[in-house]
């Protein structure tokens, strides 16, 4: 089930909590799944059972909450034991969304951008979720709302913030431009401070994954639908870019179970 912050100020940045307590029957078709390199931090707190990932060369089980931050790479996930969790879903706008919440640079959290939860939000973080296995849905949202109130600090939000509606539609960098005056080597160098990304490599992100997420959810095959409709220079172009970022060409996507297909269908 869904459940959306209720203050205007987590609206901001948090886009929903999506808690599940019997994961079984939606996980059921995938036990193993990828997720792909994307502008939307993700975190996962396990209610009961564990999961497997693999990244970067590494393969760990383990039944700790985990934040992604940032994703350099596909991650392999093996959730074929994770029973009941919460994904907390931040806006699309990569480290900036995170940063109201935290106290750690871009720099450290792009080169460690899959870590356990308390290592980046603090010990009490094991408090929040022993609390939280006690609730119930309603009451594990107002519970989560009430924690990210404390931890949100409004002098960390920046830049991408208050361009929030441009950034998040279709990252217009002329237009953003146009609004503020600024050259663009002051609009990269907000970028690479609050979302740990230059503004070519955001749109980039941007771009391909919801051309990923049109692909998975219509099976459409017709390539030049989406060159058109999300601006690649020709076929090879967007073959060429939907593998860089997950390995994969669009039509291997089609066979490959991922991330994108269990989440709820409206997002």
């Amino acid at each position: 089930m869904l459940f959306e912050p209720q203050s205007t100020e987590l609206k901001k940045h948090i886009d929903h909590y999506w808690i599940e307590r019997d994961a079984t029957h939606i996980l059921t078709n995938f036990s193993t799944i990828y997720a792909y390199p994307g502008i939307t931090p993700d975190m996962i707190i396990v209610l009961d059972g564990s999961y497997t990932i693999d990244y970067m060369g590494k393969r760990i089980r383990s039944n700790r909450s985990r934040l992604f931050s940032f994703i350099h790479k596909e991650v392999i996930l093996d959730v074929s034991e994770l029973k009941s969790f919460i994904i907390i879903k931040f806006k699309s706008r990569a480290l900036s969304s995170l940063l109201p919440f935290i106290a750690t640079s871009t720099d450290v959290m792009m080169r460690d951008s899959v870590v356990f939860c308390e290592d980046v939000f603090g010990p009490e973080t094991e408090r929040l979720i022993t609390h939280l296995k006690t609730l119930t849905m309603e009451e594990m949202s107002e519970s989560l709302d009430e924690w990210f109130h404390q931890k949100y600090n409004a002098s960390r939000e920046g830049f991408m913030t208050e361009m929030a509606l441009d950034v998040s539609a279709e990252c217009d960098l002329s237009a953003i431009m146009d609004r503020t005056n600024l050259s663009y080597s002051t609009v990269e160098r907000y970028f690479k401070k609050e979302a740990g990304l230059t503004p070519k490599r955001f749109q980039s992100l941007q771009r391909y994954k919801k051309a990923i997420r049109e692909l998975y959810t219509t099976g459409n095959t017709d390539w030049h639908h989406y060159i058109e409709k999300y601006g690649y220079y020709d076929q090879s172009h967007f073959i060429k870019e939907v593998k860089r970022f997950t390995s994969f060409t669009p039509s291997q996507l089609l066979d490959t179970p991922a991330f994108i297909q269990c989440r709820p269908k409206y997002l």
